[in-house]
């Protein structure tokens, strides 16, 4: 009989739990046929309490006071799940009270069956008891419920509270990348901007130089328009120069218009600014990329077959550069005379600033040709008497019968100051003798 009574409760109470579970889920799920399943639970759970209070009268050793244990269990853990689903529900759905009635019924069904099962004590005071009793599991269940509400309300808030700072938080990012991207589109075209000037500026610039180049040229072209282009040689002084033409014969030159202190005279002193003037002359021509010359009208050379002309180094009269700085004065004697206004006019700036020759008192002779050097040469001292040739004073430490021999020792010839000069050897009076 007992195992009877155990395996009909058993049956029981798996069914009841089964329609709960239906029911519950139909519950969740809003299905309108739920409540049918309800009607078959209560039944199922009184036909199972029917069968524990038989079998606490019938089976020996079995009393009514765990029939009512385990119904109140069974009903305890129904509610617990109605609890549960709850709040499962209102976090899944954000709506509370879903399964508020499931939770009351079972609280008030498992609260008869606990009211039962402590009445039905061995030795219980069934007033006293079932007063306390009623009146804590009001006061738990309100409490319960209220703690309920209250939990649910605050997850509720913190569930939303943190929604809000996420969307926030998103919100802040997205605007900061907005801003970055804006900011970084800005620099780019910035940047392209600034290129696109500089691009500009640059291509101008080019543009300007490459014109100011071709004007470079085409006033070069014109300023030595008519004019021969000549290769240094050597300067002999600052108003004679050698150079070579285009077909490399040498051509010597005498420089028209100007007149600049001695340095290799035979026959007078080196003279105050011949040095500099010298110097001058070497440093222009020897500095200058391009040397022209030009002729003026009538005779090209003078009687010591020198070429009388107008000498330019990159385009600029080395003449006006010498009588500026007070290197050299205006002075002619040959009936050339085409720049004699242009060099009288640079002859007086030097004039009025005191430069060079014009620094000293009554140097140069105003009165005709030359400087009013200090000392006078010495004229060199006659052949003896029946010698074809002239003999070296006490001062030469060599010499030469001819140019033959001293082309020799010397191929290029020596100038006036050197030990193995002889005015004899100097044909043309430039003060180099035996020059190739």
């Amino acid at each position: 009989m007992s195992i009877l009574f155990g395996l009909l409760i058993f049956v029981a109470t798996i069914s009841t739990a089964v329609l709960y579970g239906l029911a519950m889920h139909g519950h969740w799920s809003g299905k309108e046929d739920n409540r049918a399943l309800w009607k078959p639970v209560f039944v199922l759970l009184g036909v199972s309490g029917i069968l524990m209070l038989n079998r606490a009268l019938v089976v020996e050793g079995a009393s009514i006071n765990e029939a009512f244990l385990i119904l109140w269990v069974m009903v305890s853990i129904g509610m617990f799940i109605s609890m549960a689903s709850s709040r499962f529900y209102k976090l899944k759905y954000k709506e509370k009270g879903k399964f508020k009635k499931i939770s009351r019924n079972a609280f008030i069904i498992g609260f008869v069956m606990f009211l039962l099962f402590a009445v039905t004590l061995p030795g219980s005071n069934v007033e006293e008891n079932a007063a306390a009793t009623e009146s804590e599991t009001v006061e738990k269940a309100e409490t319960l419920a209220d703690n309920n509400e209250k939990r649910e309300d605050q997850q509720a808030a913190e569930a939303e509270k943190s929604a809000k700072e996420k969307a926030e938080q998103q919100e802040e990012i997205a605007q900061k990348k907005a801003a970055e991207k804006a900011q970084k589109a800005q620099a780019e075209q910035e940047a392209k901007q600034k290129a696109k000037q500089e691009e500009k500026e640059r291509a101008e610039q080019e543009a300007k130089q490459k014109a100011e180049q071709e004007r470079a040229k085409e006033e070069a072209a014109s300023a030595t328009a008519g004019l021969t282009a000549v290769t240094l040689y050597r300067v002999v002084d600052g108003d004679t120069v050698h150079v070579l033409d285009s077909d490399n014969n040498t051509l010597k030159l005498r420089l028209l218009l100007i007149d600049t202190p001695e340095t290799v005279h035979p026959n007078k002193p080196v003279e105050a600014f011949g040095p500099e003037a010298s110097a001058r002359m070497t440093e222009l021509l020897s500095s200058a990329e391009e040397l022209h010359i030009e002729y003026d009208q009538g005779d090209q050379m003078d009687h010591y077959g020198r070429h009388l002309v107008y000498l330019y180094a990159d385009g600029v009269s080395v003449h006006e550069i010498m009588l500026e700085e007070g290197l050299a004065r205006v002075g002619y004697i040959y009936e050339q005379q085409r720049y004699l206004n242009d060099f009288r006019t640079s002859e007086q700036y030097a004039k009025d600033k005191q430069l060079g020759i014009w620094s000293l008192p009554n140097y140069v002779n105003t009165d005709g040709e030359g400087f009013n050097s200090e000392e006078e040469a010495v004229d060199e001292a006659p052949a003896p008497e029946g010698s074809s040739e002239v003999q070296p004073d006490s001062g030469t430490t060599e010499y030469f019968s001819n140019c033959k021999e001293l082309n020799a020792v010397y191929p290029d010839g020596v100038a006036g100051n050197h030990s193995a000069y002889q005015p004899k050897m100097d044909r043309d009076k430039d003060n180099w003798a035996c020059e190739s």
